[in-house]
């Protein structure tokens, strides 16, 4: 990234939350998928949303600034990319993500990064993640896991295009949430059983998943939590995607360990996460997800290739190499432990 030389590149970044807060404001009341069916004047969008006229003439005039939405004759109209991504049956729907994931959980919870940037936990007996999801006034387990589950399937389905199991038989997905990884991968590959492991207050929306895709017999579910619960044995795969980014570094030493050992000789460990290059210079989106890992354990690490690889070769495995996943954001690192 080219260092900055203006107080206008500060200004952008100092007001950038704006336009941010701006599009969720917008998906709380479905704004885009008015637009989409027909309400596309101000007076019909302020019926449809229950925004009074004047206010929302504002919130849609910082819409048109970032490119969410264009006006002409006074008739609005969705950008492409709002149009697949941000309405009800858009190709691409993630709204709930978005509206969930980023405006509950990370936004919210990057009020809290001062403190966690000292070394405090933001909760004392747990991390950010089970805590800002499962507490008291929290986002809220299901709300979660369904915008978590959204915003997983497309990149889901990516990897398991891109990992060949032909041959394996059994994968088991640490902390894999929903399922949406495992799902792709069981679609991909018709011999494949699944265990998924991961809190007990995940288990339930996870299971409803398995089911609604036809694969509840396909797929076992362990309650617990990675460090401490016992894993299976005699794994063909091991999949820990957005894992090692929520734990410390010890922790991260004892996942690849526990990964080898659920191994069988010749099995295949992926882990995948958000990570920056060596050099921690690039790429941006990496950085900030990482950035909101402090959140989560105050010994929690700037994750790169060499950091992965590092790990997993102490614990024993024979590294395949690191590859980009999703462009600028995740990387994948495979490795096999030695027959």
């Amino acid at each position: 990234m080219k260092p900055i030389e203006s107080v206008s590149d500060i200004s952008a970044l100092t007001y950038g939350f704006i336009a941010s807060r701006a599009l969720f404001a917008a998906l709380e009341v479905d704004l885009f998928t008015h637009v989409a069916r027909g309400a596309d004047t101000l007076e019909a969008l302020a019926g449809a949303t229950g925004i009074a006229a004047n206010r929302l003439r504002t919130l849609l005039t910082t819409l048109k600034t970032v490119g969410l939405v264009s006006e002409a004759g006074g008739h609005f109209s969705n950008a492409p990319a709002t149009a697949t991504y941000l309405t009800a049956g858009g190709p691409g729907d993630f709204r709930d993500y978005v509206r969930v994931v980023n405006g509950g959980f990370m936004y919210e919870g990057l009020r809290h990064l001062d403190k966690a940037l000292r070394g405090e936990r933001v909760f004392p007996d747990k991390g950010f993640y089970e805590g800002i999801v499962y507490a008291e006034g929290g986002v809220g387990g299901p709300a979660f896991s369904k915008a978590q589950h959204a915003g997983s399937l497309g990149p889901a389905r990516l990897m398991a295009k891109r990992v060949d199991l032909a041959g394996a038989r059994t994968l088991l997905d640490v902390g894999g949430g929903s399922g949406a990884y495992t799902l792709a991968f069981l679609n991909k590959n018709p011999e494949l059983r699944a265990t998924i492991l991961d809190f007990p207050q995940t288990v339930a929306t996870a299971r409803c998943y398995a089911a609604h895709a036809g694969m509840g017999d396909r797929i076992a579910h362990i309650a617990g939590n990675a460090i401490t619960t016992d894993w299976p044995g005699e794994q063909d795969v091991v999949l820990m995607s957005y894992l090692w980014s929520a734990v410390g570094g010890p922790d991260i030493a004892e996942l690849a360990r526990r990964a080898f050992a659920a191994l069988r000789p010749g099995g295949l460990v992926l882990v995948h996460d958000f990570m920056v290059d060596d050099a921690h210079d690039t790429p941006a989106f990496a950085a900030w997800y990482l950035l909101l890992s402090v959140l989560d354990n105050p010994q929690a690490q700037c994750l790169t290739p060499g950091i992965v690889e590092g790990a997993l070769s102490d614990a024993g495995f024979a590294i395949d190499g690191t590859e980009t996943m999703l462009e600028g954001i995740t990387s994948l690192t495979r490795a096999r432990r030695p027959s």
